[in-house]
């Protein structure tokens, strides 16, 4: 008899037990329990901190980018220019060219 209410007594303690860890979940309870832990603030400051370097790392790849942009063009017309400034120079090097 003493058995029967032993494990009872466990199996009850179980029940209730999960019982209350999912209504803690479920209705938010938990949720403030475990904010209100010192590894957790620290973790979401720290995510919050990454989260201002992932954006600050962005602006700067969009920089990079369009400084690139620039440079692309500004050495596609300074190509240009030499191919014309060559195509110049050989025309004036061929043999019977008017000075």
């Amino acid at each position: 008899m003493t058995i029967v209410r032993v494990l009872f007594a466990l199996l009850l303690g179980f029940i209730l037990g999960v019982g209350t860890t999912v209504w803690m979940l479920q209705s938010g309870a938990g949720v403030a329990i475990l904010r209100a832990t010192e590894p957790v603030q620290d973790l979401e400051r720290r995510l919050h901190d990454m989260e201002q370097q992932r954006d600050q790392l962005g602006r700067q790849l969009e920089d990079v980018v369009a400084r690139a942009g620039r440079m692309e063009g500004s050495f596609t017309d300074l190509e240009r220019r030499f191919h014309d400034l060559q195509r110049e120079l050989d025309e004036r090097r061929r043999p019977g060219a008017t000075p």
